[in-house]
């Protein structure tokens, strides 16, 4: 119906009589219109605002998971060092009254085991600093899904305001006594930021 000519839609205009009833259904159109464009950026905005939020809360939480467990494993392997010293020291002490040869394999079993138990902290903390880099990774990677989304709602957003404007255009041709001898609304025009003729 838009693509008709102006002469197409000049003859299926209403008579005189009941245009008043017409102009305040097109006002109450454009007034829908505005709704309509309100809410979606209202909607598109909580959107934005409820991504962001929980993007926030999710990398907290994540840097949070990671720093405790990352000392939690750390606690862990000092204890499994500091138990297994205590032991080494245990060995040594009950194996001086044995003689040198006993000392000998007491201070080379010690040492073993305090070199596994180094080993074994080194290996617990690579695997804590592993699990929280890929926390960390796996965050990044929500919020960049986040943004993707918040950016194609802004896009969908323009190609409506983009569509509203060119039916506003069209209205406003097929009936311009709607807007003559007025200006233009400026609520309608703010909320489909049309730029007002200058």
């Amino acid at each position: 119906m838009l693509g008709r000519s102006f002469d197409d839609a000049e003859e299926k205009v209403t008579p005189l009589s009941q245009q008043p009833a017409q102009a305040k259904g097109y006002t109450d159109v454009g007034e829908a219109v505005a709704g309509v464009l309100r809410a979606a950026e209202e909607a598109a905005e909580k959107i934005r605002t409820e991504a962001r939020t929980q993007a926030i809360e999710i990398v907290e939480a994540a840097r949070g998971e990671a720093t405790t467990r990352i000392e939690e494993l750390t606690h862990e392997a000092e204890r499994t060092r500091h138990d297994a010293e205590e032991y080494a020291a245990d060995i040594r002490q009950a194996v001086e009254s044995y003689g040198g040869q006993q000392r000998r394999e007491a201070d080379e079993e010690g040492r073993r085991i305090l070199a596994a138990a180094e080993s074994q902290a080194r290996a617990t903390r690579e695997a804590a600093q592993e699990m929280a880099g890929q926390i960390e990774r796996e965050a990044r990677l929500h919020n960049e899904r986040l943004r993707d989304e918040i950016r194609s709602l802004e896009e969908r957003r323009e190609r409506v305001l983009v569509g509203l404007r060119e039916l506003t255009a069209e209205l406003n041709e097929l009936f311009p006594e709607l807007s003559a001898g007025r200006p233009d609304d400026p609520e309608l025009l703010d909320a489909l930021h049309v730029e007002r003729p200058s």
